[in-house]
């Protein structure tokens, strides 16, 4: 009998192919893989209690003001503002800075330019940051994020939800937070991502990701803080901006003597 293996490497492993016939001969097929090329990082940290506590704080005093609702696509009533001095007080914008920047390096070496990483010094900023506090029936409809180029979610409380019991509906959805790349979903395409929320739980995604909020049935409030940051990468060797936020980008290699260099890096943490 004729046999036809095929070795997986390097990064995934499956059963080899088997008495075939291909034309009388034996052959092994060496050195397949099975890539995944396209689609968009998705970071995922459980953050500690030490983390979370301080933020509650934070929440417990700005939820009420409600003053960010006009400018999101949730339909829920209590988004707040949170002020970056409040984050500086409770000594947690670092943490902030920190999850950003791993997923920036993350990503550079996912796409291969881990030499790119090392030879630039790389600086983040924080564009807007609230508080989201979700009770029952309340969602967030399908949408991105602008003006930025990460975007995160980070939960705080996750309340006890009450199941629906609907008959031949068992993956119930309430109060989970779904991702869409595309439409076009297969066993080879994998179109959506949904994540259960935990408190301490933070994600974070390229801002032009899709994502919504079900709504969920129960007493409890579904809190959360979502936030966006960018970032400017800044070659080592001569100081010229390489990568990231393009606003305030100057023509750094032919005027570099004329460039406001604390409007630039004004905000932005090394």
């Amino acid at each position: 009998p004729v046999s036809v293996s095929v070795c997986g490497r390097p990064r995934n492993k499956f059963t080899g192919l088997s008495n075939r016939n291909y034309g009388g001969c034996e052959m092994e097929i060496d050195n397949v893989q099975v890539v995944k090329p396209f689609g968009p990082l998705i970071l995922i940290a459980q953050l500690p209690e030490g983390v979370i506590k301080p933020l509650n704080e934070i929440v417990d005093v700005i939820k009420d003001r409600k003053d960010m609702g006009a400018r999101l696509a949730g339909v829920i009533e209590t988004e707040s503002e949170i002020p970056h001095s409040m984050l500086e007080e409770k000594k947690v914008m670092n943490i902030f800075h920190a999850l950003s920047r791993s997923y920036l390096e993350q990503a550079y070496l996912n796409a291969g330019l881990h030499d790119q990483w090392n030879a630039m010094n790389v600086k983040t900023q924080m564009q807007s940051i609230w508080s989201v506090s979700q009770y029952e029936n309340e969602y967030n409809p399908q949408h991105n994020h602008s003006h930025c180029q990460i975007s995160a979610v980070l939960y705080l409380k996750v309340p006890a939800m009450k199941p629906r019991n609907i008959p031949n509906k068992p993956k119930e959805k309430d109060g989970q937070i779904e991702f869409t790349f595309c439409t076009n979903e297969s066993i080879f395409t994998t179109g959506s991502f949904v994540a259960r929320p935990k408190p301490g739980m933070c994600l974070l995604f390229p801002n032009s990701l899709y994502h919504q909020v079900y709504p969920f049935q129960g007493s409890g409030e579904r809190r959360s803080i979502a936030f966006n940051m960018a970032f400017k990468g800044f070659s080592k060797s001569s100081g010229v901006q390489v990568a990231g936020d393009s606003v305030n980008l100057y023509n750094e290699t032919n005027h570099a003597e004329t460039i406001p260099w604390k409007l630039i890096e004004q905000g932005y943490h090394k």
